[in-house]
C-alpha cells in the first residue's frame, strides 16, 4: 500500500510541470482573410460629323412654270349605232411642260394622246389601230384625268373617239417652263467639322472571402519552467528513496 502512494505522488510530481506552463502556452486560433477586387473598364470612342452649307440669293433670268392655261372644249359626238366618231385636239408643248387635263364623257369613250396626226381607226371607228402604240391610253372612261411630261418640245395630239356622247375637256392647272425673272439661289461655301468625344464606365464588384486553417506551432519554451520540471524530478527522485533508506536502518 505504501509502494502505490509513493508511486502516485512521483506520477503527480512529474506531472505538475506540464500543469503549471500549460495556462502560459499560446492559444493558437488563426484566420486568415484574403479580399479580391475585380474591376471592368470600357472605353467608347464616337465621332461626329456636321456639315453647314451657307447659300446666297440673287434676282436674274431662269426657267419657271407658267400656266399652259389651255382652252377648253366641249365635244359632242353623233355617230350610227354600234359605231364612234373621232376628235382630234392639238396641243403645243415645250421641254418639261406638264399636261394636265380633265375629261369628263356621258357615256363610255376613249382617249388616245399621240405624238403624230396621222392614225388609223377600226371598222367602226372606236379603236385606233395605227400608230400601235400611243404615249397614254385610257378606254371607256366617263372621267379620267390626263396627266403627263412632256419629253421634248412638240406638238402633241389628244384623239377622242366614242359613240353619241357628250365629251367636255378642260385645263386642269397645265404648265410649261418658260424664262423669266426669278430670285435665284446658290450656295456660297460649305463647312464641315468633326466632333470625337469618349465615354468611359468603371464597374468594380469586391467581395471578401475568409478562411480559417489550423497551424501546428510549437510553444516556446521558457528557462525557468525548465528548471522548475528538473526540481520537480529531483524532489521525485528523494521522496522515492529516502522511505527505503530508512526501512534498511535497524
Amino acid at each position: 500500500m505504501e509502494h502505490k502512494r509513493t508511486r502516485l505522488f512521483v506520477a503527480l510530481l512529474l506531472l505538475s510541470p506540464l500543469t503549471i506552463t500549460h495556462p502560459l502556452m499560446p492559444n493558437l486560433n488563426l484566420t486568415s482573410t484574403t479580399v479580391y477586387t475585380s474591376s471592368e473598364q470600357q472605353t467608347v470612342t464616337r465621332s461626329s460629323a456636321s456639315t453647314q452649307t451657307y447659300y446666297s440669293s440673287t434676282t436674274g433670268t431662269a426657267l419657271v412654270n407658267a400656266p399652259l392655261n389651255l382652252s377648253p372644249k366641249v365635244v359632242g359626238f353623233m355617230a350610227p349605232k354600234g359605231r364612234c366618231s373621232q376628235y382630234v385636239y392639238p396641243v403645243t408643248l415645250a421641254n418639261g411642260a406638264v399636261l394636265n387635263l380633265k375629261i369628263a364623257s356621258t357615256y363610255p369613250a376613249n382617249v388616245y394622246l399621240l405624238s403624230t396626226y396621222t392614225y388609223q381607226s377600226s371598222a367602226d371607228g372606236c379603236e385606233l389601230t395605227s400608230p400601235a402604240s400611243a404615249l397614254r391610253f385610257q378606254a371607256n372612261f366617263t372621267d379620267y384625268t390626263l396627266h403627263w411630261t412632256a419629253p421634248e418640245s412638240g406638238t402633241f395630239y389628244v384623239v377622242l373617239t366614242g359613240p353619241t356622247t357628250i365629251i367636255m375637256l378642260r385645263d386642269a392647272g397645265s404648265s410649261q417652263p418658260v424664262e423669266g425673272p426669278a430670285n435665284i439661289t446658290y450656295a456660297v461655301s460649305t463647312e464641315t467639322s468633326f466632333q470625337d468625344y469618349k465615354v468611359t464606365s468603371l464597374d468594380h464588384v469586391t467581395y471578401t472571402t475568409t478562411s480559417s486553417q489550423p497551424f501546428d506551432v510549437q510553444p516556446r519554451t521558457f528557462q525557468g519552467l525548465e528548471a522548475l520540471a528538473l526540481f520537480g524530478l529531483i524532489a521525485s527522485l528523494g521522496v522515492a528513496i529516502v522511505p527505503r533508506l530508512l526501512m534498511r536502518r535497524p
